[in-house]
């Protein structure tokens, strides 16, 4: 997502420079809503709610969180100068930072990514738009899903993905992270059947197994095997561990 964030940053800049303010616009509208919204919030909140408050996953998460705020209160600031300014004085307050939004000049590229993206960005970036089409599939039959009451939540269910052999390999490398993309409990990733030329994606909904874990709302087969804290699931068992360690 500072990838994405940096490439409309520089998109952004250009149409300033060009006077293109509806372009401007809708770039950051449509960023803000889609691409945040929609996709890496509705994400992230797992990682927020659930994992130890140093871990290094909320704790990265939370530093791209700011990356992209800086960026974006910068990029609106001509737009909706009463408003980025106040958000500007709410944001933390580090070294050299000018005391208001509007003697700030809007980001490089480097300040929202942090170093000059590398060949392995684009490899980055490539997957991830395969990972969000993947993603798009399976909210189909998910939806389909709760309007025919196998499940209440999306947290419910279990997924199998068929995949064919081009997206295979892909969603391996990728297969502890794909129940959070989906937001569902469990992901199984097998390889589709093939009849003439290459199957077809196909995503399968199944009730999750085991018992919903109070504190993440994940099902998970290892609720209850602690006895101290019988009713979490193995993950927010390790993150409970973690806080009570620090």
């Amino acid at each position: 997502m500072l990838l994405r964030a940096a490439e409309v940053s520089e998109r952004v800049r250009r149409w300033y420079e060009s006077f293109e303010f509806h372009r401007v616009y809708h770039q950051l509208h449509d960023f803000c809503s889609v691409d945040l919204s929609n996709v890496y919030f509705d994400v992230l909140k797992d990682r927020l709610y659930t994992s130890a408050p140093n871990s290094r996953a909320r704790r990265s998460a939370q530093t791209a969180i700011w990356r992209i705020g800086e960026a974006l209160v910068r990029l609106l600031a001509p737009l909706m100068s009463f408003t980025a300014e106040e958000v500007w004085s709410f944001l933390p307050q580090i070294s050299g930072r000018s005391e208001s939004v509007h003697l700030a000049y809007f980001p490089e590229a480097n300040d929202i990514f942090a170093a000059t993206p590398d060949p392995a960005c684009a490899t980055l970036r490539s997957d991830f738009d395969s990972l969000l089409a993947v993603r798009d599939e399976a909210l189909r039959p998910l939806e389909k899903a709760r309007q025919e009451k196998l499940i209440g939540s999306a947290l419910e269910a279990a997924v199998t993905i068929h995949a064919p052999e081009s997206l295979y390999k892909l969603l391996e490398r990728y297969r502890q992270e794909l129940r959070f993309l989906l937001i569902v409990s469990a992901v199984e990733v097998v390889h589709a059947a093939a009849g003439n030329g290459n199957a077809p994606l196909h995503v399968e909904v199944t009730k999750a197994p085991g018992k919903k874990c109070e504190r993440c709302w994940n099902y998970s087969v290892h609720v209850g095997e602690d006895a101290r804290y019988p009713s979490v699931c193995e993950r927010c068992l390790a993150a409970l561990k973690e806080i009570e360690q620090n």
